[in-house]
Formats: C-alpha cells, sequence, structure tokens
C-alpha cells in the first residue's frame, strides 16, 4: 500500500496542491474519500498511513481537501464514519 501511495503522492499529485492544480477535480473528488477514511482507519487501528514524515505531500492534500467547504458541508462525522470503520473491523475479525 505505502508503494501504491508514494507512485500517487509523486506521479499523481507532484508539487501541487490538489491533483487538479490549484482547485479540485474528479480525481480529487474520488480519493478525497480515500483520504478521510484512512484518518479514521489510523485512529481505529493504530496505525499510520499518511504519515507527514513519508507522505508529506499526501498528507497536505488530505488536510486541504477535507478544509474546503464544500467537502465539510457534505462529508460524514468524523465519528459516525470512525464507529463505521471500527465496527466493520470487528466484524471482519469474526468471520
Amino acid at each position: 500500500m505505502s508503494e501504491w501511495l508514494k507512485i500517487v503522492e509523486e506521479q499523481g499529485l507532484g508539487d501541487k496542491k490538489f491533483f487538479g492544480g490549484e482547485s479540485i477535480n474528479l480525481v480529487d473528488i474520488s480519493l478525497g474519500a480515500l483520504g478521510y477514511w484512512f484518518t479514521a482507519l489510523e485512529e481505529a487501528k493504530g496505525v499510520k498511513v499518511l504519515e507527514p514524515s513519508t507522505l508529506p505531500r499526501l498528507h497536505a492534500w488530505a488536510q486541504n481537501f477535507v478544509e474546503l467547504p464544500v467537502v465539510k458541508e457534505n462529508i460524514p462525522a468524523y465519528d459516525k464514519m470512525l464507529a463505521y470503520v471500527t465496527g466493520s473491523m470487528k466484524r471482519l475479525a469474526k468471520n
């Protein structure tokens, strides 16, 4: 996973704020949920995925994305996302 994320960071994002440059595009919208998901997964599992020390540009991108007003207004509440991730992990562990 980390190798894939490094490729996305280096070849997809590069030095841009968003994949679309200074404004979001379809790629940002498609991957934005993944960045939000990783944050909840990190907390639920106790592992770090988007570490600023290893993926600094991707980490900054995820932070920039969730701070956009249009995203803030439409993204699920973090506590609900965390509860969903935690519940999903527990169900998977039982199987």
